[in-house]
């Protein structure tokens, strides 16, 4: 995908955000593009919800790839994670938080997927000593994926800035779901 494609799958993911049930009018105007620009690309609205999830999933593939959450050490792969998550914010909240916004039977399963590898990262994570034993592991997956997006919150709210949004999330997850000495 070129730079220019790239860009507008991003305004338009940031359309979808801002608006979920918006037409693609307003998509278009939000993203600063012309309909027929959508049109052209897309088609209709429910093949750019669908391009426009897909992206996102490839985005969360590359970053859960490039961690290493499916092998290896658990703490190095959670450091590279808890990087490399925040520009995902967005995206994440509109493939989790979005019920309304359709999803076609691949896309719900590819999200699975995806739960289910951030699942079994922390439940090998368990395993080895690092998380708690007495979280579920798809009680530790939310709930990071809560924190990052929490993350975002307080950044467009100017609450927080980016550069410490890494440091929040590692706080939050380390003192909430490793497992402690007693």
């Amino acid at each position: 995908m070129d730079s220019g494609q790239e860009k507008l799958f991003h305004d338009v993911a940031k359309a979808l955000v801002a608006n979920p049930g918006a037409s693609t009018s307003g998509i278009a105007e939000t993203a600063g593009v012309s309909r027929a620009t959508l049109h052209r690309v897309f088609g209709d609205r429910e093949a750019l919800v669908e391009s426009v999830y897909g992206w996102l999933l490839d985005r969360c593939d590359q970053v859960f790839d490039e961690a290493g959450i499916d092998a290896g050490e658990i703490e190095p792969a959670l450091d590279r994670l808890i990087e490399d998550c925040y520009p995902l914010a967005q995206s994440y909240w509109l493939l989790t938080a979005t019920p309304s916004l359709e999803r076609s039977g691949d896309i719900r399963e590819r999200l699975l997927k995806q739960d289910g590898r951030l699942e079994r990262f922390f439940a090998r994570g368990q395993a080895e000593g690092v998380f708690r034993p007495d979280l579920s592991p798809k009680w530790m997956s939310y709930s990071f994926g809560g924190q990052v997006i929490s993350a975002w919150y307080l950044v467009e709210g100017g609450y927080a800035g980016e550069l410490e949004v890494p440091r929040l999330i590692r706080e939050a997850t380390f003192g909430g779901l490793t497992a402690r000495e007693k």
